[in-house]
């Protein structure tokens, strides 16, 4: 009975690491990918979302926020409030090893916020 059961480990563990061998690579294969909207966090009360986007640059993909802010100083306000004066990413998803980052912008009175993934 030991060697059917050494047998069936190995056969589920070769199963589980092709798929996650798959996994990493459709990862990698997908630039265009982007995180989804719900990633984004929530927008402060008085804010107003004027639009999300998707973008692509030589870096990939990301989807982007645009929301009117006025000044720099509401700016600032909804920045620190959304917690974003700084680019965080998630933790790790060993499945695909992949991260969603989130920053911001702020220019010509509007504030972008973005969601990226990391490899």
């Amino acid at each position: 009975m030991g060697k059917r059961r050494r047998k069936l480990f190995f056969i589920a563990m070769s199963l589980l690491a092709f798929v996650w061998v798959v996994s990493v690579g459709l990862t990698f294969v997908n630039e265009g990918k982007t995180p989804p909207d719900s990633a984004f966090p929530g927008v402060p009360g008085p804010a107003v979302v004027k639009g999300i986007s998707m973008q692509c640059g030589s870096g990939g993909c990301w989807r982007e926020m645009a929301i009117e802010a006025g000044s720099t100083m509401v700016a600032n306000e909804l920045i620190n409030e959304m917690d974003l004066s700084q680019e965080r990413c998630s933790a790790r998803n060993l499945l695909t090893l992949t991260r969603i980052c989130t920053g911001s912008s702020y220019a010509g009175g509007e504030l972008r916020v973005y969601l990226r993934y990391a490899y």
